[in-house]
């Protein structure tokens, strides 16, 4: 492991022991004090055996540390793992969203043939959804961004609201949305379609704490997009995102706009 990402854990570390002193920790946590003081100076990285006692019941770390932060931060868990993780927490929000928004495509029963097509398109595009913001959540953790998805999405509705909704920890930013805006198989992107993401996402709320994305995974939709950076009259965080659907990772991210222009050098951003 680098310095600097010696560093990141110990960043971790100091968060799971909060406001508590050095030797506190390491008496709950059933560890020496110069174990802890080491690992927050950046010069020693704990075992997974020493992790597992520091995020354990007993220590109880604060600030929602887990054992899986200090793992991955510490680079024990390799991409694979993080894959897995990451596609089992989007398959959990894609069917929670899908839920809450069933009544998007209300198909009435008497057309049976009708319903039956709109049923096996939604499967479809509810995969995709799966798939897609599997990748992105796995980018976000190989990158350390730290987030959570306990957002209270009552307020969203219909095909207005985003896809994905994340809380971002320890960020300027505090919420980063995410309009999935990719094609499969044979479909492929048309202006009109890239017009009608954008107007989209231009319609959400606009802040300083909050990054609005459009997901795409057509180099000819992100340039087309790309080539409109900073000329929208939108004042608000917002980029977009390319993802190669087969190979299953983020390509790039070139922003759109800012809050306050050029301002978002400190900000979540996925490369």
């Amino acid at each position: 492991m680098n310095r600097n990402k010696n560093h990141e854990l110990a960043d971790v570390i100091r968060l799971a022991r909060g406001d508590r002193s050095l030797r506190d920790y390491a008496e709950v946590a059933g560890v020496s004090y110069m174990t802890i003081y080491k690992a927050e100076q950046g010069d020693y990285v704990p075992s997974p055996k020493i992790i597992k006692k520091l995020t354990s019941s007993s220590a109880d770390p604060q600030n929602g540390v887990t054992y899986e932060d200090m793992m991955i931060t510490a680079e024990y868990q390799d991409s694979e793992t993080l894959t897995q993780k990451a596609s089992i927490l989007a398959e959990k929000m894609v069917e929670e969203s899908s839920s809450r928004h069933s009544d998007i495509i209300n198909v009435s029963k008497n057309y049976k043939g009708l319903k039956d097509v709109e049923s096996t398109r939604r499967m479809e595009l509810l995969d995709q959804e799966r798939r897609i913001t599997g990748i992105l959540l796995t980018a976000m953790m190989s990158q350390n961004i730290r987030f959570n998805n306990n957002v209270d999405l009552d307020g969203y509705s219909g095909s207005k609201a985003p896809n994905v909704i994340l809380n971002i920890e320890k960020s300027k930013i505090k919420q980063w949305w995410f309009d999935i805006r990719c094609v499969t198989g044979s479909s492929s992107f048309r202006p009109l379609d890239i017009q009608l993401a954008l107007a989209n996402i231009l319609e959400y709320k606009t802040s300083k704490e909050i990054k609005g994305s459009i997901v795409v995974n057509d180099r000819y939709a992100y340039d087309y997009l790309a080539g409109r950076a900073y000329k929208i009259a939108y004042r608000g965080e917002l980029s977009v995102i390319l993802v190669d659907y087969d190979c299953q990772k983020v390509i790039d991210e070139c922003y759109l706009a800012n809050y306050n222009e050029g301002d978002h050098g400190a900000e979540v951003y996925l490369r």
